[in-house]
């Protein structure tokens, strides 16, 4: 189950799926719900109290659109302030396990995300952070997992499941395509190459059976440490595993759409303080380009 859920809009047209997932996920879960709205570099005192008052003139307005039922347990929020850290002080404040957030619109460029609210959140946020696509609206019946066998993705794997227990869940770990076993390695290629690769012997069928043994050991693992034996067998009666190879990013959108998945879930490592890579380059694609609503799991 999924505990208080932080809501954060812009009150633009894309926040609206967003607010209408996060009153979804309060349903279910029977959670509490904070809907931030964030005063970004005001002009002046003026400025503030006549933004404020159009947010909290929008928010109202929405909320009375919603049976009675659905207004309990709700509660506004409206500050000023970097809205990476407001969003984060209030997770924290209101003990959120979840932060909810419109996706960006992609408009191409290098490194959209950095420096953004989502990528602060997602590398440095104090809680999990679901990125709303809106494109499958209903519940999130069919989960992707990117496993990539770290410590990171155990702990995404155990937030999908208390997000969506009673989903069908499939686990995709994907082999990068690399040079073959005769080339020098080039430590001088950046990380985020685009350059394709060729598969080679070490993408053959012999590797792949390994990674799907590697990745049925760490699934079997990681439900037997997170859930009791009784429920074992029928999450795991729900899930499959597969293993793909090639650019992480294009495997993860494919099998995201052959699949027909309504959330993506990942593990992220960030951390603050530390280097702008350390988010993932895979990570960071998927969060500006996202197949499908996508859910980031920051460890600690």
């Amino acid at each position: 189950m999924i505990g208080n859920i932080l809501i954060a809009t812009d009150l633009s047209e894309r926040s609206e799926a967003a607010l209408e997932r996060a009153l979804m996920l309060k349903r279910q879960h029977a959670s509490g719900l904070v809907i931030a709205h964030i005063i970004d570099q005001p002009k002046s005192s003026l400025d503030v109290e006549r933004r404020s008052k159009a947010a909290h003139k929008a928010i109202n307005s929405w909320l009375l659109s919603l049976p009675p039922a659905d207004r309990a347990d709700i509660t506004i929020k409206v500050t000023t302030g970097t809205p990476q850290w407001e969003l984060g002080r209030l997770a924290h404040i209101h003990n959120c396990d979840l932060i909810v957030l419109g996706a960006h619109q992609y408009k191409g460029g290098h490194d959209l995300l950095i420096g953004s609210t989502m990528e602060g959140l997602a590398r440095s946020g104090n809680c999990a952070l679901l990125v709303v696509t809106g494109k499958r609206p209903g519940a999130y019946d069919k989960l992707l997992l990117g496993i990539d066998l770290s410590l990171y993705a155990r702990f995404a794997v155990r937030m999908a499941m208390s997000l969506a227990p009673q989903a069908d869940f499939t686990g995709v770990h994907v082999l990068p395509t690399t040079p073959g076993p005769d080339s020098a390695p080039d430590n001088s290629a950046p990380e985020d190459s685009n350059a394709e690769t060729e598969p080679t012997a070490l993408s053959s069928e012999k590797q792949i059976a390994a990674a799907r043994a590697a990745l049925a050991d760490f699934m079997a693992d990681t439900l037997g440490r997170s859930l009791p034996p009784e429920v074992q067998a029928d999450v795991g009666g729900r899930m499959t595993l597969t293993v793909r190879s090639g650019d992480p990013y294009a495997q993860i959108c494919a099998e995201a759409g052959e699949t027909g998945a309504g959330l993506l879930v990942i593990g992220t490592r960030g951390r603050m303080g530390l280097p702008h890579t350390r988010l993932g380059t895979t990570a960071e694609k998927l969060l500006n380009e996202p197949p499908c609503d996508v859910l980031a799991v920051n460890s600690w």
